[in-house]
């Protein structure tokens, strides 16, 4: 109990976690039944058959995302629904089909996918030689950095020119400006600028000799074996040498790698040890806690998971996930009871501080978790003023403390879906408002309801005069036009798969609702195509310089990006408008919003009054 109730501690925290944690911990299967194969897409993920299955993170919509390697596809299982199914390759190796249909490319020996920031699925891939991408708003694949040939040349010129090596992981910079590559056999960390497409060595010479602790980030300081690459909330990366058996973080501003676990041997102990007399043995893969105390490491060839605990005075290596005994299971409450074939990958959910592994010869997704007891304040814990206006149900959630000037985000439609954003904000003393405006689609009757509950909600309530919209689904058409009659009301919009072209939706997708909106701006059939929405009057967003900022599905075929809020980026990008942008690669119309919405309230609390 003491080593279960040592590793829940490990797991941290991000904003708006409680910080009740059950002293239980637990290992279970989330994908994979342990025979070699690929099928299971449809059904429930652990009945699946995987190959080999590596690199695993925690997708921007909360859903599990990996490497199935050796079938050579990305696969994603639901949170909701635990139904796997594959996102990008057709299952045949090879390396074809940029600029095309993500399920008609094919790839080699994914090893690592990551999200960029701003939604882009990005991979690597190790026997094409190759980082690839799946490019969130056209939903097509491109190559970002390599030819399909092994090799090293390129520095200075365009990354797709350029040659690598056997590349194995991959991790944006804090800015999201550089994509940094484990160029294994070429013993160097390539970096990428996004912009230009430039690529260059940001460290490592080639040659397979000892990293001197302190030493700085160069083209002439020796790597030997730079495998796997994560970055902390500081900035700083945190890199492990396969041949090396060590692990340094990289601290970004000094520029210096300073040896922090490892000895250099290969070995493996369970008891813990401090973290520079410890042996490892071929880590493969690294992940950051979200409270950058605890980096995690697939220790390969030892079939463990070991942790560094960087939450004492002297860093101890500890044992976190298999006996050092090569096999297969069993899940259950003890995750040091439970052996593992040789794991790669690592993922930690932002969230919660589960543990993902990619256990990669038992070709299984596993989880270490303790989160049945850890989770965010929920909205309907908090207060919440109910009352009515012209017969409209209204609804004000109460922050515990409320923050100065009283801010508020203004849900449009859906109360209660998807509440992320609002319970995060909630617990940071923002207040969240409602109206009912159902079936009115940004109609005149819904944007005079809009008018009561504004005055409601500011003299009778004492919010503030500037609420931060928000708008999910058709959501977007009351949030969009409130805004557009009323900028000096508002301090910024917030649409997540917004409706803001009601022939986009909901003309021939769905009857009964379009019929309602048709009623509730007043058209027939025959002059709907007259009909003129947000879209056509953005300059007056524009010209007031209200903030905007767009969450969306890349592959939402209900309510298409790119014929909806896509217009929008698009317009506020040539005029200047201040428009922050996610579109989730891969993703549909649901789920709305972010698992991790730290994006989203950065965004609230910078604009917010």
């Amino acid at each position: 109990m003491i080593r279960i109730l040592h590793f829940c501690l490990l797991l941290g925290f991000t904003l708006g976690i409680s910080p009740e944690v059950s002293a239980e911990t637990h290992i279970k299967t989330v994908a994979g039944n342990g025979t070699a194969g690929y099928s299971g897409d449809g059904k429930n993920g652990d009945a699946a058959t995987l190959d080999n299955p590596f690199g695993v993170i925690v997708g921007l919509d909360g859903d599990i995302i990996f490497c199935d390697t050796m079938n050579h596809v990305i696969r994603r299982v639901s949170r909701k629904s635990g139904v796997i199914e594959t996102i990008v390759g057709t299952g045949d190796v090879g390396y074809e089909g940029d600029g095309g249909d993500p399920l008609k490319a094919k790839l080699n020996e994914p090893y690592e996918v990551r999200f960029h920031p701003d939604g882009d699925l990005y991979w690597v891939e190790r026997m094409s030689h190759t980082v690839r991408k799946l490019d969130s708003r056209t939903n097509v694949v491109a190559t970002v950095a390599g030819i399909g040939g092994p090799g090293f040349s390129g520095d200075s010129g365009p990354a797709n020119l350029a040659m690598l090596d056997m590349p194995h992981s991959i991790q944006f910079d804090a800015s999201g400006d550089f994509l940094l590559i484990c160029d294994i056999k070429n013993h160097r960390i390539r970096r990428v600028e996004l912009a230009s497409g430039v690529i260059s060595t940001w460290c490592g010479n080639g040659k397979k000799a000892k990293t001197k602790d302190g030493a700085k980030v160069s083209s002439t300081t020796p790597l030997n074996g730079p495998r796997a690459l994560d970055r902390d909330s500081h900035g700083d990366f945190w890199l492990a040498l396969r041949e090396g058996n060590q692990v340094y973080r990289i601290d970004v501003e000094e520029e210096k790698l300073y040896h922090v676990a490892g000895t250099g041997k290969k070995g493996f102990h369970a008891e813990g040890q401090p973290a520079a007399e410890a042996l490892l043995s071929g880590p493969k893969g690294v992940a950051v806690s979200p409270d950058g105390k605890s980096i995690y490491l697939a220790d390969t060839e030892s079939h463990s998971i070991r942790v560094i605990d960087l939450s004492e005075e002297v860093p101890f290596v500890k044992l976190v996930g298999g006996t050092g005994s090569k096999g297969d299971g069993p899940d259950g409450p003890d995750p040091l009871l439970c052996q593992m074939n040789r794991p790669h990958g690592l993922g930690v959910d932002p969230i919660n501080g589960d543990l993902y592994v990619g256990d990669s010869e038992a070709h299984k997704i596993r989880v270490i978790s303790n989160s049945e007891n850890v989770s965010r304040k929920k909205l309907s814990s908090y207060e919440v003023v109910e009352f009515e206006l012209g017969g409209r149900s209204c609804r004000i959630a109460k922050p515990i403390k409320a923050a100065p000037g009283k801010p508020w985000i203004w849900r449009c439609r859906f109360w209660g879906a998807f509440p992320s954003v609002d319970e995060v904000l909630l617990a940071e003393g923002w207040h969240v408002g409602y109206v009912d405006v159902a079936n009115e689609f940004g109609g005149p009757e819904a944007i005079a309801a809009f008018e009561k509950f504004y005055d409601a909600a500011v003299s009778r309530y004492g919010l503030s005069k500037k609420p931060i919209m928000e708008g999910f689904s058709r959501g977007g058409l009351p949030a969009t036009n409130w805004s557009i009659l009323h900028p000096e009301r508002v301090s910024g919009i917030y649409l997540d798969s917004a409706v803001l072209d009601i022939h986009s939706w909901p003309k021939g997708k769905a009857d009964a609702a379009w019929a309602k909106c048709l009623k509730a701006h007043q058209l027939t059939e025959s002059n709907a195509d007259a009909w003129e929405g947000p879209l056509s009057s953005l300059s007056r967003l524009i010209e007031a310089r209200i903030p905007v900022m767009l969450v969306a599905g890349g592959a939402d075929e209900v309510v298409p990006f790119q014929e909806n809020t896509g217009i929008m980026e698009r317009e506020f990008a040539e005029s200047g408008g201040d428009i922050t942008v996610i579109v989730k690669a891969a993703s549909g119309h649901h789920p709305h919003s972010l698992h991790d919405p730290t994006p989203v309230v950065k965004w609230a609390k910078r604009v917010g009054h």
